[in-house]
C-alpha cells in the first residue's frame, strides 16, 4: 500500500498519519519493531537502499514514512546528488503498490508545484493518483466549526455558537493552537463548572489572551488621544516579556479591522454588530468594539495607522532595527501633544 498526506491542514494529516500508524501496530506489528520513520530532506541513496535491502524488510509485515520529501526546496548541486536517490524512490513505491502486507507512506506539508524541482515533481505526480492520497486543505467557515463541535462531541461536551465563533476569531483556523485551547478548556470544566458545556463567558475569561486585552485598550487609548496612558500600556508590555512581533501583529490586526468597519460604515447603513458581524464575517463581539473605536479616528488616520504598522514589521523583519522605538515614535506622532 502506498499512503501520500499532504496539504497545509498539516493537525489533520498528522492525525490521519497516526491513526494509521496505530492501527498497523494493532493489526501487524503489536511490539511496533517494524515501523520505521525517515526525514526526507537528510535522505540519501546509500540510506535508502541501507532500509531497503536490510535483512528481513518487506518479508515481514512492515510500514515505513517518510517524511518532507517534496516540502524540502533543494540546490541546483543538491538535486544532481538527489537524482539517483528520487529515480530509486520511484522504483520502491511502483514496487510496494501492490503490496498487501506492507506500508509506505509519505508524509508532508503544502506543496506548491510550481516551486518543485524536476524531480519532486514527477514524484508528486505520481503520489497524488494513488488510492490513498489525499490533500488536506484548511478548514474555513461552516466546515471548521462543525469539525471543532464534532471533536468536543465526541469528547462529551456541547459549546455555545458564540463561543466558537470568539474562539475562532482569536486563534484562526490553526487546528494545533486550537487543540490546546480544547484541551484547557475542558480541564477547566472539569475541574471547575463540573459541567460540560462551554460559553462565550468561558472564552473571554480563559482564553482570550491577557496581551490581547492589553492591545484593545492601546487602541482605545490611541483612539482617545491619551498619548500618557498608551504609552504606559505599550511600556508595560514591553516589561512583561510580551514578544514585539506579537504586539505589532495584534495591533495591526486591530486597525485592519476597524479600518475594513469605518470603511463599510461609511457607505452603508447598519443597525447593530451583529448585523456588521453577519456582513464582513466578524465577531459580534468584534465588531461591538470596532464600532466604538472608529469613532475616535478619521479615515484617513486608520489607514496612516495601519500602514505605519506594515512598514515597521517589514523593516524589523529586513534590518536591525529597535522596533520597540518605532513603536514609540509611532505613538508620540499619532497624537497630538
Amino acid at each position: 500500500m502506498i499512503g501520500f498526506f499532504y496539504g497545509s491542514d498539516t493537525y489533520r494529516s498528522k492525525q490521519k498519519l497516526m491513526s494509521l500508524k496505530k492501527e498497523f501496530i494493532r493489526r501487524k506489528d503489536q511490539r511496533g519493531l517494524n515501523v520505521s520513520t525517515i526525514e526526507g530532506a537528510n535522505l540519501t541513496l546509500d540510506e535508502l537502499r541501507k532500509i531497503f535491502l536490510s535483512p528481513g524488510l518487506f518479508t515481514q509485515k512492515r510500514l515505513l514514512i517518510i517524511n518532507g520529501i517534496l516540502s524540502q526546496p533543494f540546490s541546483k548541486k543538491i538535486l544532481e546528488e538527489k537524482e539517483e536517490l528520487f529515480k530509486e524512490i520511484l522504483r520502491i513505491v511502483k514496487k510496494t503498490r501492490q503490496d498487501k502486507e506492507n506500508s509506505l507512506i509519505f508524509w508532508d506539508e503544502e506543496i506548491k508545484e510550481k516551486l518543485l524541482n524536476i524531480l519532486q515533481k514527477k514524484l508528486y505526480q505520481t503520489l497524488k493518483k494513488e488510492k490513498y492520497a489525499e490533500e488536506f486543505k484548511l478548514l474555513k467557515g461552516l466546515a471548521l466549526k462543525n469539525w471543532l463541535k464534532k471533536q468536543l462531541i465526541d469528547k462529551g461536551f456541547q459549546i455555545e455558537n458564540q463561543a466558537i465563533d470568539l474562539l475562532i476569531n482569536t486563534h484562526g483556523d490553526n487546528l494545533w493552537l486550537l487543540k490546546n485551547e480544547f484541551d484547557k478548556l475542558i480541564a477547566w470544566q472539569l475541574s471547575c463548572k463540573k459541567n460540560r458545556k462551554i460559553c462565550f463567558s468561558d472564552i473571554q475569561s480563559l482564553i482570550l489572551p491577557k496581551t490581547e486585552q492589553d492591545i484593545w485598550r492601546l487602541v482605545d487609548a490611541l483612539g482617545q488621544k491619551n498619548k500618557i496612558n498608551a504609552l504606559k500600556i505599550l511600556s508595560d508590555q514591553f516589561k512583561n516579556g510580551v514578544d514585539i512581533s506579537k504586539i505589532i501583529t495584534l495591533l495591526a490586526h486591530q486597525y485592519r479591522t476597524i479600518l475594513r468597519i469605518k470603511s463599510y460604515l461609511q457607505n452603508h447603513r447598519v443597525f447593530n454588530q451583529y448585523q456588521l458581524a453577519k456582513i464582513l464575517s466578524l465577531h459580534p463581539f468584534v465588531c461591538q468594539k470596532g464600532m466604538a473605536q472608529e469613532k475616535n479616528y478619521t479615515l484617513e488616520e486608520l489607514k496612516k495607522i495601519y500602514q505605519q504598522l506594515l512598514k515597521i514589521d517589514f523593516l524589523r523583519k529586513t534590518r536591525k532595527i529597535d522596533s520597540e522605538m518605532l513603536l514609540d515614535l509611532l505613538i508620540i506622532k499619532s497624537l497630538p501633544s
